[in-house]
C-alpha cells in the first residue's frame, strides 16, 4: 500500500465545516456544507456469497422495489437476505476500494488542488495507524472528534488502519471546490459541489449514484460518541 496520508498541521482547514449540531434529525447538509449549489449520494456495493458485488439497483430489482437517495442499506440487506436466502453485506462506516478510487479519480478533475486534499477521520475507530494518531482532533457534527489528516485526493482510497478495512468518509480539497461525507453508520456517501461536479459522478459507470438534497432526512442512526 503507498502510504501518503499523513496527520494535519493545524485544525484551521476544518472551519469551515465546524459548526452547532442542534440535534436529531440528522440531514444530508449535516454531513456537506449546505452553500453548494448539487448534492449526489454515492453508495457502497452490496456484497453477498463469494465476495460477489451487488449494485443497489439489482437488489431493488430482485425485491421488486422502487429505490431512491432515501434507501437504508441496512433494511436491504436484511429484505434481500429474506427473499432470497443469500445473504448479503455491506461496508458501513467506510467506502469500498473500488468505490473510493472511483469517486476520488472524478473529483479530482473537479479541483485546482488535487494534491492537497483534506481528511476527517473518527477517534473512536480501533487499529487507526499510529502515526495518523497524532493529528490534531477537530469537533464536526454530528459531535464528531475527528482526527484531521492530509494528502492527495487519491488517498481517498488509502486504509486508515491497521486492519485495511476502513477509508476515510469525510474528505475535501485545499480549494473547497467540494466536500465529502457522512457518519459512523454510513452505507454511502455524499458529494456536495458543483452541478458539473456531480453530474460527472452521476455519468460514472463505476459508481452507482442517487441525487439529492441538503434538506434531505438522512436514512441512517444516530448515536453520540460523547
Amino acid at each position: 500500500m503507498t502510504v501518503t496520508l499523513t496527520p494535519a498541521n493545524s485544525i484551521f482547514p476544518a472551519d469551515w465545516l465546524t459548526r452547532e449540531f442542534s440535534g436529531p434529525p440528522l440531514l444530508v447538509n449535516t454531513f456537506v456544507p449546505e452553500t453548494f449549489p448539487a448534492v449526489i449520494r454515492v453508495l457502497n456495493p452490496f456484497v453477498g456469497a463469494g465476495g460477489r458485488k451487488l449494485s443497489w439497483s439489482a437488489v431493488a430489482q430482485e425485491l421488486g422495489i422502487p429505490l431512491d437517495g432515501s434507501a437504508n442499506g441496512e433494511n436491504l440487506c436484511m429484505e434481500y437476505e429474506a427473499s432470497t436466502g443469500e445473504k448479503v453485506n455491506i461496508n458501513f462506516g467506510t467506502l469500498d476500494p473500488e468505490t473510493a478510487s472511483a469517486l476520488a479519480d472524478v473529483l479530482s478533475q473537479h479541483t485546482a488542488t488535487p494534491d492537497q486534499c483534506y481528511f476527517a477521520v473518527w477517534i473512536g475507530y480501533s487499529g487507526i495507524r499510529g502515526h495518523l494518531t497524532k493529528a490534531p482532533v477537530v469537533l464536526l457534527p454530528p459531535e464528531r472528534q475527528m482526527y484531521l489528516l492530509e494528502g492527495p485526493v487519491r488517498a481517498a482510497a488509502e486504509a486508515i488502519d491497521e486492519h485495511q478495512s476502513r477509508r476515510s468518509i469525510r474528505w475535501w480539497p485545499a480549494d473547497k471546490a467540494w466536500c465529502v461525507g457522512n457518519d459512523l453508520y454510513a452505507d454511502s456517501v455524499y458529494v456536495a459541489g458543483s452541478k458539473e461536479a456531480t453530474q460527472a459522478l452521476g455519468d460514472d459507470p463505476r459508481l452507482e449514484t442517487y441525487v439529492v438534497h441538503g434538506s434531505d432526512v438522512h436514512p441512517g442512526i444516530y448515536a453520540s460518541d460523547r
